[in-house]
Protein backbone atom coordinates (compact mmCIF):
# COMPACT_ATOMS: atom_id res chain seq x y z
CA UNK A 1 0.00 0.00 0.00
CA UNK A 2 1.71 3.08 -1.20
CA UNK A 3 -1.07 5.64 -0.79
CA UNK A 4 -3.33 6.97 1.93
CA UNK A 5 -5.80 9.67 2.88
CA UNK A 6 -6.01 11.12 6.35
CA UNK A 7 -9.26 12.15 8.00
CA UNK A 8 -9.14 14.56 10.94
CA UNK A 9 -12.22 14.74 13.15
CA UNK A 10 -13.16 18.26 14.22
CA UNK A 11 -15.28 18.05 17.38
CA UNK A 12 -17.02 21.16 18.63
CA UNK A 13 -19.37 22.21 21.43
CA UNK A 14 -22.41 20.69 19.68
CA UNK A 15 -20.74 17.50 18.39
CA UNK A 16 -18.52 15.29 20.57
CA UNK A 17 -15.52 13.33 19.39
CA UNK A 18 -17.23 10.03 20.34
CA UNK A 19 -20.27 10.94 18.21
CA UNK A 20 -18.01 11.81 15.25
CA UNK A 21 -16.09 8.53 15.55
CA UNK A 22 -19.39 6.63 15.41
CA UNK A 23 -20.63 8.51 12.34
CA UNK A 24 -17.32 8.50 10.42
CA UNK A 25 -16.52 4.86 11.11
CA UNK A 26 -20.06 3.78 10.21
CA UNK A 27 -19.76 5.53 6.83
CA UNK A 28 -16.34 3.95 6.20
CA UNK A 29 -17.67 0.51 7.15
CA UNK A 30 -20.59 0.88 4.72
CA UNK A 31 -18.24 1.98 1.90
CA UNK A 32 -15.81 -0.88 2.60
CA UNK A 33 -18.66 -3.42 2.72
CA UNK A 34 -20.06 -2.08 -0.58
CA UNK A 35 -16.66 -2.57 -2.20
CA UNK A 36 -16.40 -6.09 -0.81
CA UNK A 37 -19.89 -6.90 -2.13
CA UNK A 38 -18.98 -5.59 -5.61
CA UNK A 39 -15.47 -6.97 -6.05
CA UNK A 40 -15.27 -9.81 -3.54
CA UNK A 41 -12.54 -8.19 -1.45
CA UNK A 42 -11.85 -5.07 0.60
CA UNK A 43 -8.70 -3.25 -0.60
CA UNK A 44 -8.81 -0.71 2.26
CA UNK A 45 -7.00 -0.77 5.59
CA UNK A 46 -7.09 1.81 8.37
CA UNK A 47 -4.72 3.11 11.02
CA UNK A 48 -5.01 5.51 13.91
CA UNK A 49 -1.86 7.69 14.02
CA UNK A 50 -2.74 9.17 17.44
CA UNK A 51 -3.66 5.77 18.98
CA UNK A 52 -3.13 5.51 22.73
CA UNK A 53 -4.19 2.84 25.20
CA UNK A 54 -7.13 4.98 26.27
CA UNK A 55 -8.33 6.62 23.05
CA UNK A 56 -7.97 6.77 19.29
CA UNK A 57 -7.13 10.45 19.02
CA UNK A 58 -8.70 12.56 16.27
CA UNK A 59 -7.18 11.07 13.09
CA UNK A 60 -7.69 8.02 10.92
CA UNK A 61 -5.76 7.03 7.82
CA UNK A 62 -7.24 4.96 5.00
CA UNK A 63 -4.66 3.00 2.97
CA UNK A 64 -5.02 1.52 -0.52
CA UNK A 65 -3.68 1.95 -4.02
CA UNK A 66 -4.27 5.41 -5.55
CA UNK A 67 -6.99 4.26 -7.99
CA UNK A 68 -8.84 2.46 -5.18
CA UNK A 69 -8.80 5.59 -3.01
CA UNK A 70 -10.09 7.61 -5.96
CA UNK A 71 -12.90 5.08 -6.41
CA UNK A 72 -13.69 5.24 -2.67
CA UNK A 73 -14.13 9.04 -2.90
CA UNK A 74 -13.96 9.94 0.79
CA UNK A 75 -15.48 13.38 0.19
CA UNK A 76 -18.62 11.66 -1.07
CA UNK A 77 -18.59 8.91 1.57
CA UNK A 78 -18.35 11.53 4.34
CA UNK A 79 -20.42 14.15 2.51
CA UNK A 80 -22.89 14.80 5.33
CA UNK A 81 -20.04 15.17 7.83
CA UNK A 82 -17.78 17.55 5.91
CA UNK A 83 -18.43 20.37 8.42
CA UNK A 84 -16.93 18.14 11.14
CA UNK A 85 -14.07 16.39 9.33
CA UNK A 86 -11.12 17.33 7.17
CA UNK A 87 -9.94 14.93 4.45
CA UNK A 88 -6.56 15.27 2.83
CA UNK A 89 -5.96 14.57 -0.81
CA UNK A 90 -4.53 11.20 -1.80
CA UNK A 91 -0.88 11.10 -0.74
CA UNK A 92 2.04 8.75 -1.17
CA UNK A 93 3.28 7.12 2.05
CA UNK A 94 6.46 9.06 3.00
CA UNK A 95 9.12 6.35 3.02
CA UNK A 96 11.67 8.70 4.66
CA UNK A 97 9.39 9.09 7.70
CA UNK A 98 8.51 5.39 7.99
CA UNK A 99 8.92 4.22 11.62
CA UNK A 100 7.77 0.65 11.06
CA UNK A 101 4.47 -1.15 10.78
CA UNK A 102 1.45 -1.89 12.94
CA UNK A 103 -1.55 -4.18 12.88
CA UNK A 104 -4.90 -2.68 13.91
CA UNK A 105 -7.34 -5.41 14.78
CA UNK A 106 -10.76 -5.81 16.29
CA UNK A 107 -10.72 -7.15 19.82
CA UNK A 108 -13.84 -8.99 20.88
CA UNK A 109 -14.13 -9.60 24.61
CA UNK A 110 -15.43 -13.01 25.52
CA UNK A 111 -19.23 -13.28 25.38
CA UNK A 112 -21.61 -12.01 28.01
CA UNK A 113 -21.79 -13.54 31.48
CA UNK A 114 -25.19 -15.07 30.64
CA UNK A 115 -23.82 -16.87 27.55
CA UNK A 116 -20.78 -18.09 29.48
CA UNK A 117 -22.98 -19.22 32.38
CA UNK A 118 -25.13 -21.33 30.04
CA UNK A 119 -22.01 -23.02 28.64
CA UNK A 120 -20.59 -23.56 32.12
CA UNK A 121 -23.84 -25.06 33.44
CA UNK A 122 -24.03 -27.36 30.42
CA UNK A 123 -20.48 -28.64 31.03
CA UNK A 124 -20.94 -29.00 34.81
CA UNK A 125 -24.01 -31.12 35.67
CA UNK A 126 -25.75 -29.97 38.82
CA UNK A 127 -24.73 -26.30 38.44
CA UNK A 128 -27.60 -23.98 37.55
CA UNK A 129 -27.24 -21.08 35.14
CA UNK A 130 -27.73 -18.63 38.03
CA UNK A 131 -24.99 -20.30 40.10
CA UNK A 132 -22.66 -20.30 37.14
CA UNK A 133 -23.39 -16.59 36.51
CA UNK A 134 -22.51 -15.71 40.13
CA UNK A 135 -19.31 -17.75 39.89
CA UNK A 136 -18.24 -16.18 36.60
CA UNK A 137 -19.14 -12.62 37.62
CA UNK A 138 -16.10 -12.53 39.91
CA UNK A 139 -13.79 -13.65 37.11
CA UNK A 140 -14.89 -11.00 34.64
CA UNK A 141 -12.01 -9.00 33.14
CA UNK A 142 -12.45 -5.40 32.17
CA UNK A 143 -11.26 -4.35 28.74
CA UNK A 144 -8.99 -1.31 28.60
CA UNK A 145 -8.75 -0.59 24.89
CA UNK A 146 -10.01 2.35 22.87
CA UNK A 147 -13.29 1.71 21.12
CA UNK A 148 -15.90 3.19 18.83
CA UNK A 149 -19.56 2.81 19.78
CA UNK A 150 -21.24 1.27 16.74
CA UNK A 151 -24.78 0.38 15.79
CA UNK A 152 -25.30 -2.96 14.10
CA UNK A 153 -26.90 -2.29 10.74
CA UNK A 154 -28.12 -5.88 10.52
CA UNK A 155 -29.35 -6.49 14.08
CA UNK A 156 -30.10 -2.95 15.23
CA UNK A 157 -28.31 -3.13 18.59
CA UNK A 158 -25.25 -1.19 19.67
CA UNK A 159 -21.82 -2.59 20.47
CA UNK A 160 -18.34 -1.39 21.31
CA UNK A 161 -15.83 -1.94 18.50
CA UNK A 162 -12.62 -2.35 20.52
CA UNK A 163 -9.45 -1.65 18.54
CA UNK A 164 -6.12 -3.21 19.43
CA UNK A 165 -2.74 -2.13 18.05
CA UNK A 166 0.28 -4.40 17.66
CA UNK A 167 3.65 -3.09 16.43
CA UNK A 168 5.40 -5.20 13.78
CA UNK A 169 8.88 -5.10 12.25
CA UNK A 170 7.96 -6.36 8.77
CA UNK A 171 5.20 -5.57 6.32
CA UNK A 172 2.49 -8.21 5.80
CA UNK A 173 -0.29 -7.81 3.26
CA UNK A 174 -3.41 -9.86 3.91
CA UNK A 175 -7.12 -9.19 3.50
CA UNK A 176 -8.88 -6.73 5.78
CA UNK A 177 -12.46 -7.04 6.98
CA UNK A 178 -15.13 -4.47 6.25
CA UNK A 179 -13.96 -2.30 9.16
CA UNK A 180 -10.53 -1.94 7.52
CA UNK A 181 -9.05 -3.95 10.40
CA UNK A 182 -7.14 -7.24 10.27
CA UNK A 183 -5.44 -9.68 12.60
CA UNK A 184 -2.35 -9.83 10.37
CA UNK A 185 -2.26 -7.03 7.78
CA UNK A 186 0.22 -4.32 8.59
CA UNK A 187 -0.06 -0.64 7.77
CA UNK A 188 2.84 1.82 7.67
CA UNK A 189 3.48 3.93 10.75
CA UNK A 190 4.84 7.44 10.18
Amino acid sequence: MEYYQEITLLPCAEVSLAFLWTKVFTQLHIAFADEKNKSGHNPYAVSFPEYRETDLGEKIRVFAEAQELERLNLSKVLGRLLDYVHCTSIRKVPERKLRGYAVYSRYQPEGSIRVKAKRYAKRHPGVTIEEAARLLQGKRKSVRLPYIQMKSLSRGGTFSLFIKKRVEEESALTECGTYGLSNNRTVPEF
